[in-house]
């Protein structure tokens, strides 16, 4: 008959998956709120189909300053598409938002 010895006692570690670091959720500006024209601090979306501007809202989630973020993925949906995709924090620029149908 073996021995039963608590998990504790044994001399192997544990193997626990380390959690990643946080994603950082920003606030973006709803295409209503972008005037064509306008210079906007944020990303171009990464889906083909749309390459639009995601604007950065003035105030991030929490009540934090921009400048507060670390250089690490941050998570964003798309405004304009609805695609969620990583886009590093470091990557932001400053960019024209022109909408796609401007005939419309």
């Amino acid at each position: 008959m073996a021995i039963k010895r608590p998990t504790k006692s044994r001399g192997t570690p544990s193997h626990k998956p380390i959690a990643s670091a946080p994603l950082r959720h920003v606030d973006v500006r709803a295409p209503q709120q972008m005037v064509q024209g306008e210079i906007y601090v944020g990303w171009l979306c990464k889906s083909r189909s749309c390459g639009l501007v995601i604007a950065i809202a003035a105030k991030a989630a929490g009540g934090k300053t921009l400048t507060d973020f670390a250089d690490q993925l941050t998570a964003i949906k798309c405004p304009h598409c609805g695609d969620e995709e990583l886009y590093r924090w470091s990557a932001r620029s400053e960019l024209n938002y022109t909408p796609k149908s401007l005939s419309t």
